[in-house]
């Protein structure tokens, strides 16, 4: 039996996307599927409203999208007339959502490198400690002290610049996730409570941060609790 085939990243934006998608064209629901490289068979990832399942991709009120080489990406109507009508922007979105299904290959990549990184790092690390202890083996008749040997160990397995470079990528990167996740969150609550725009919560959000000089995060974390606890919104 075949694992099944592993989702792709990029989840919530996709989903987003293609919520998108059936809003502005006036869809019943769409679906991703992934298929197996080695089955070829389709697995359902996401979908939100009308049920579309690989029996039916075919159907005459379906329209598909294929998404790279491994994906499909599939929305359905009520009427044909709809259908119609809603194709040019379905064709105008759907080019989007593929650019970002296709971003997933660049994020693999990224751990093919780390992991090669590694790899790498570590036969250096194997090739100066064994390098020393075979030369240390050799010379019998010298009176090389042990400590050299052991002073050297220890040296090669110090903190490396490229464990340290990785390392603060990570911690920025975690930074940036945080920040995106904190204003996404203050940004629903100023359109909810004072019917701004998503445009106009973001530019707000970015001009409290400049104008108090403060982090971008640090303010919508204060919209964050003021809504929590009940007060009305005092970031202007």
């Amino acid at each position: 039996m075949q694992p099944p085939a592993k989702a792709k990243p990029f989840q919530n934006s996709l989903s987003a996307l293609a919520q998108v998608a059936v809003r502005e064209a006036g869809a019943n629901g769409y679906a991703f599927f992934l298929r197996d490289p080695e089955t070829l068979r389709l697995s359902r990832q996401d979908a939100v409203g009308s049920a579309v399942t690989q029996d039916v991709l075919g159907g005459p009120l379906i329209v598909t999208y294929s998404l790279g080489e491994d994906g499909v990406l599939a929305f359905t109507f009520h009427d044909h007339g709809r259908l119609r009508e809603a194709r040019p922007k379905l064709d105008h979105i759907t080019g989007t959502i593929e650019a970002v299904w296709r971003a997933a290959q660049v994020q693999q990549r990224y751990s093919q490198l780390a992991d090669r990184v590694a790899e790498l790092e570590a036969s250096l690390i194997d090739s100066k400690i064994a390098d020393r202890a075979r030369g240390f083996l050799l010379n019998q008749g010298e009176s090389t002290r042990l400590e050299v040997i052991v002073r050297h160990v220890e040296g090669v397995l110090r903190e490396s610049s490229t464990r340290r470079i990785l390392e603060q990528i990570a911690r920025d990167l975690e930074e940036e996730v945080e920040e995106r996740r904190l204003a996404g969150q203050a940004k629903a609550i100023l359109q909810s409570v004072q019917g701004m725009s998503e445009e106009d919560a973001h530019a707000h959000l970015r001009l409290v941060s400049r104008k108090s000089r403060r982090r971008l995060k640090d303010v919508a974390r204060d919209v964050i609790q003021q809504r929590s606890v009940g007060e009305p919104c005092t970031t202007k």
